[in-house]
């Protein structure tokens, strides 16, 4: 039922080529390499995003720890009656990044041991005020007394009585 061609071959128009069905499942095929080309891409530009937020993630959990360290390292301090807060607070957080297990309050205790100057006595205005008349009484022992005391305790006010003393007035 073909026509015939100038060569004589039979020429069917009811059925393709299986050249044709050839080039069909080619193009298919080249049609999902590129879609699984493109998804690769895709793939990998979605892990690369997912790495960056997970070092953000990282670098805000990094943030929130030392702030509340920061906070609680604070509260010690002022709990145990620090005179500079902020060298306090630095020695501190030296003395805790050099600890196996981080302990805030074992470290603000370390701390008042071996610098007790940064803390203001216990006995804090036992001694009177200031202006008092006591300050004078005593002479050289008593003098003797009130310079170990402001120098231990590091609080200003017996240091102004210490050298009020010493002025004789």
């Amino acid at each position: 039922m073909g026509i015939k061609g100038v060569g004589g071959d039979p020429i069917d128009q009811g059925e393709p080529e299986v050249v044709e069905i050839d080039r069909v499942e080619l193009s298919e095929e080249v049609i999902w390499k590129t879609r699984a080309a493109e998804a690769e891409e895709k793939l990998a530009e979605c892990e690369a995003r997912v790495s960056g937020l997970e070092r953000e993630l990282a670098e805000a959990n990094e943030a929130v720890v030392s702030t509340q360290r920061r906070g609680d390292i604070e509260r010690e301090l002022t709990a145990a009656r620090a005179v500079d807060l902020e060298t306090a607070c630095l020695l501190t957080e030296a003395t805790i990044s050099e600890m196996d297990d981080p302990d805030v309050a074992v470290a603000v205790r370390e701390l008042k041991a071996r610098k007790p100057f940064l803390f203001s006595c216990a006995t804090h205005g036992t001694r009177g005020s200031a202006m008092s008349s006591q300050a004078g009484n005593g002479g050289g022992e008593g003098l003797g007394r009130m310079a170990s005391s402001a120098r231990s305790s590091g609080d200003r006010n017996e240091l102004l009585r210490y050298l009020r003393a010493r002025r004789g007035g």
